[in-house]
């Protein structure tokens, strides 16, 4: 039988290169010093030919120790599908998603675990109160958290995209995630309400990227096609 840790911490590392260790490395440190028992997945999904070398230095990371692993295989979808492909390989009772481009502060994975257990919410998700991102990127998001809350009635909610994303194996579970794209976030937050499962925030700083933003403006028609097939039809 598979052993399933306390926590399962899932890093987004499309495309991060050697910037994925200052992410994994302080974070596996921060997971042993805490006493949490752990696993860490790397996804380092890629595609084919383009020089990528993320799937190796994840590798070279993950080898010798026993509770690291690696997702690497040819995409087969966005950002979405790589959550996806991270949250079908693990095992632990509560699961976290951070994205590995160093944006969040890495202590936001024992913090938001701490929180999780000790409110009981089945989901939790960061709230971006402090940004250092683009005005682009600013502008983006209001528009599309407004745009969410007048479509969805997400009153108490805000930032629907903001990591760390947490869900307890059982949310998980119900879940049945279909995105293979950006909307897999609101996926969670929509899926999460629809079931009557109790979502909760927590407050986190956003820092300045060290790879161009993969949010295109193309992007912004993505949302919005995606908001209004899911609230036509329930699902995408």
């Amino acid at each position: 039988m598979q052993h399933a840790p306390e926590l399962s911490a899932i890093v987004l590392g499309y495309r991060a290169g050697d910037s994925l260790l200052r992410v994994v490395a302080p974070l596996y440190d921060q997971l042993n010093e805490a006493g949490i028992d752990f696993e860490l997945v790397i996804v380092a999904n890629y595609w084919p030919d383009t020089g990528d070398r993320t799937p190796e230095i994840a590798a070279a990371f993950a080898r010798g120790k026993d509770n690291v692993s690696i997702v690497a295989r040819p995409k087969e979808g966005a950002m979405g599908w790589d959550m996806r492909s991270g949250l079908e390989a693990v095992h632990g009772t509560t699961l976290i998603v951070l994205d590995g481009d160093a944006q969040n502060p890495v202590e936001d994975v024992v913090t938001m675990f701490d929180l999780m257990k000790s409110t009981g919410y089945d989901v939790m998700k960061g709230r971006r109160t402090t940004r250092f991102d683009s005005l682009y990127r600013h502008v983006v998001s209001l528009a599309y958290n407004v745009l969410f809350r007048i479509l969805f009635r997400t009153r108490g909610l805000w930032d629907i995209n903001g990591k760390p994303k947490a869900l307890t194996r059982s949310a998980y579970e119900q879940m049945n995630l279909v995105s293979d794209d950006w909307f897999i976030d609101a996926e969670i937050v929509l899926t999460a309400r629809r079931l009557g499962l109790s979502v909760g925030e927590m407050p986190v700083v956003f820092r300045e990227s060290e790879r161009a933003s993969f949010v295109r403006f193309s992007a912004i028609g993505e949302f919005i096609r995606n908001m209004t097939l899911y609230r036509l039809t329930g699902r995408r």
